[in-house]
């Protein structure tokens, strides 16, 4: 992770965190506040969207249309809000497996596995994704194990370690000498997972829980300074 994401991801996780003790109501509120003005900007600068809520600005969303994955990748280029962006740039830039690199040096690219289909490809400036690496961070707070920059969180991600996925996208932004991360396939074998687990002593460890299923049953990972020293799970 550049110095710069971050500072922007520990920045913006205090801002997160001190809303940790908001009541239901002012949750509400903020939600409501936020919702109208995302639909406001997609109203502004997305030709899509000025076609696809016509006359629905104000409408709950329950009336809505509702929008297929198949429909988002068709109208791509109308529906993102940024000009300089295009589908075709995005497929480039993926099929180039490169990783946390940005494209056009600003935007971060992932893409779903496509298993029902076309895959969904999504994209992000650098200020949105830190918003998404600070809200993946919160909850390595509510566990004890804050990323800062006094000291070193050694993390390691069992998931997909395919460079168009979200989860490796996640892995590579954050790895860096005050979060040296280990990135394993969850297709790997599970012993050989073990093993690697084992070897780099991870302080948390975050995998899908069918995975984290598997490696509890393996007693692969513990609370304590057992086989796997992983102190955190998520």
């Amino acid at each position: 992770m550049d110095t710069r994401l971050l500072l922007k991801v520990l920045g913006r996780r205090r801002e997160l965190a001190a809303r940790d003790g908001w009541s239901p109501s002012q949750v509400r509120t903020y939600q409501a506040r936020r919702l109208a003005a995302l639909r406001d900007h997609s109203q502004l600068r997305s030709r899509f969207y000025r076609e696809f809520h016509r006359g629905l600005t104000r409408a709950p969303l329950a009336e809505l249309p509702i929008l297929t994955k198949a429909v988002l990748m068709d109208r791509f280029d109308d529906l993102i809000t940024r000009g300089d962006l295009r589908l075709a740039d995005a497929r480039a830039h993926l099929a180039a497996e490169a990783g946390a690199q940005r494209l056009m040096g600003r935007y971060y690219v992932a893409a779903t596995a496509g298993t029902t289909g076309e895959p969904g490809i999504f994209v992000w400036d650098v200020e949105e994704w830190a918003e998404v690496l600070a809200s993946y961070s919160r909850a390595y707070g509510w566990a004890g194990a804050s990323v800062r920059l006094t000291g070193r969180t050694r993390m390691a991600v069992v998931s997909s370690t395919v460079p168009s996925h979200q989860s490796a996208l996640v892995g590579a932004s954050v790895d860096s000498r005050f979060v040296p991360t280990l990135r394993i396939d969850s297709g790997d074998p599970l012993e050989d997972v073990v093993r690697r687990l084992n070897h780099f002593r991870p302080d948390v460890l975050v995998g899908y829980a069918s995975m984290l299923g598997l490696l509890a049953g393996e007693g692969a990972c513990t609370c304590s300074r057992g086989p796997c020293s992983a102190r955190r799970r998520c």
